[in-house]
């Protein structure tokens, strides 16, 4: 999925709040936004040892962490500084210290999605994480993928 694609999840997304009234309820955001910045990126990649995949960091530059729809992305460490739930560097280092996993979102049950890592890359899937060590399954084939599905849709 590109961009041009997605956006037009998202646009979906807004009409349907606007329509049910959901985009009028204090404090609640629809897309929350928390953006990062390219140095904030490089920083995260840095202390991950992995470098993370081209769509999500155009995501996170572009549209932000946080919640995002009907999904909670976790920020990146300097644009959500104090979330109760962490960031993407300090989740991924304390779920996942051997390296082989990035976490991007919680599901709310101690698992996690995430990407996982192969020879300091991130690949562009998203594996759903489970915390009681069953084995990782395929969530999506990318991350704008994965957004759209569980972000953009009930």
């Amino acid at each position: 999925m590109e961009f041009e694609e997605f956006d037009q999840h998202v646009a979906s997304l807004r009409d349907r709040a606007a329509r049910s009234g959901v985009a009028a309820v204090e404090d609640f955001a629809l897309i929350e936004g928390l953006t990062a910045s390219a140095q904030e990126i490089a920083e995260a990649e840095r202390a991950l040892g992995a470098a993370l995949p081209a769509k999500y960091k155009a995501f996170m530059v572009r549209y932000g962490a946080g919640q995002f729809g009907f999904l909670d992305l976790l920020p990146l460490p300097a644009a959500g500084a104090t979330r109760p739930y962490g960031d993407v560097v300090s989740v991924s280092q304390a779920e996942f210290p051997d390296g082989a996993f990035v976490a991007v979102a919680p599901v709310g049950t101690g698992d996690y999605w995430c990407f996982p890592v192969i020879d300091g890359r991130c690949r562009d899937e998203v594996l759903f994480h489970y915390h009681d060590g069953g084995a990782p399954t395929w969530e999506a084939s990318g991350f704008l993928e994965f957004v759209a599905a569980k972000g953009t849709r009930p």
